[in-house]
């Protein structure tokens, strides 16, 4: 997650994988660590669930 000071009691957020700025009101996602949009939440949801990830016929050849 990305902060800077802008002015007194405002903060810049942006999102850690485009490095987008997040507006006022804007959701986003924070997961180990990482700050996603909502244009970028598929890349950090493929990232985080890549242990997951199996691939059907995959199973034979362990």
């Amino acid at each position: 997650m990305t902060k800077t000071k802008r002015r007194p009691g405002a903060e810049l957020l942006r999102c850690t994988l485009c490095g987008r700025e997040l507006l006022r009101g804007e959701e986003y996602w924070v997961c180990n660590g990482l700050l996603a949009c909502g244009e970028c939440l598929p890349d950090l949801a493929r990232r985080e669930l890549a242990p997951c990830r199996e691939i059907l016929g995959g199973e034979a050849e362990i």
